[in-house]
C-alpha cells in the first residue's frame, strides 16, 4: 500500500466525494490514482507533467509517490476554478512543495517544461490531445513515458492519436484497461 499522510488521505477521500456530487469534478477512479502512483514510485520519478489537473484528485496520488521519490509535479489546468480549487486541496493535504500549478491554455504552458521529464499524465480536452503529446514527447526522457486517460471511454476522439502512438518507431505503446482506459506510451529512443 502506498503511504499516504493522514491530511493526504483525508483530501483524496474529500475529493472523492466530491466527485459523485460535481458534474465537472472529472477525475480517476481511485484504483487509477494508486495505478499512477505505483508507476511513479516504480519508475522513480522525479519529474511529473500533468495536463487537466480538475480538482487536484491524480494530483494527490501522483504528490504521494514523489514524496517518496523526492520528485515533483508540474500540472496545468486552463479552469480557474478548478485552479484555486486543487491549489487549496495541494495546500491541505500538506503536499503544495511538490506541486506547481499552472493556469492557462495547456499549448502555451507546456512549451516551458524542462527536459527530462519522467511522467506525463495527459486528461484535458479530448481534441488536443495529440498537440499536448506533441509538445511532451520530446522532453520525456528515454525509459519514461506517457499515460493518456480515457482511451476506452472516449474512443471515438482518441482513436487516430492512440493509432499515431502505436506507429512511432521511438515507443511502444499498449492500452491499459483500469478505469476509463490508459494508453501507456514509453519511449524506447
Amino acid at each position: 500500500m502506498i503511504p499516504l499522510s493522514p491530511a493526504l488521505a483525508a483530501q483524496i477521500d474529500t475529493l472523492d466525494r466530491l466527485a459523485q456530487t460535481r458534474h465537472d469534478a472529472w477525475q480517476v477512479p481511485r484504483a487509477e490514482g494508486e495505478l499512477l502512483a505505483a508507476l511513479a514510485i516504480g519508475h522513480q520519478a522525479r519529474l511529473v507533467v500533468e495536463v487537466g489537473t480538475s480538482y487536484g484528485f491524480s494530483g494527490l496520488w501522483w504528490s504521494a509517490a514523489l514524496a517518496l521519490t523526492g520528485g515533483h509535479l508540474h500540472t496545468v489546468d486552463a479552469s480557474e476554478k478548478k485552479y484555486t480549487a486543487s491549489k487549496a486541496a495541494f495546500a491541505a493535504a500538506g503536499v503544495a512543495n511538490r506541486v506547481t500549478s499552472y493556469l492557462g491554455d495547456a499549448r502555451q504552458v507546456l512549451t516551458g517544461m524542462p527536459d527530462g521529464i519522467d511522467l506525463v499524465f495527459i486528461d484535458a480536452d479530448k481534441p488536443s490531445t495529440g498537440v499536448y503529446f506533441d509538445l511532451l514527447w520530446p522532453k520525456v526522457r528515454v525509459g519514461g513515458g506517457v499515460l493518456t486517460d480515457n482511451v476506452i471511454t472516449h474512443p471515438s476522439e482518441l482513436a487516430a492519436f492512440v493509432d499515431t502512438v502505436r506507429a512511432r518507431a521511438d515507443a511502444h505503446s499498449v492500452q491499459l484497461p483500469v478505469g476509463g482506459g490508459l494508453e501507456w506510451t514509453l519511449k524506447l529512443h
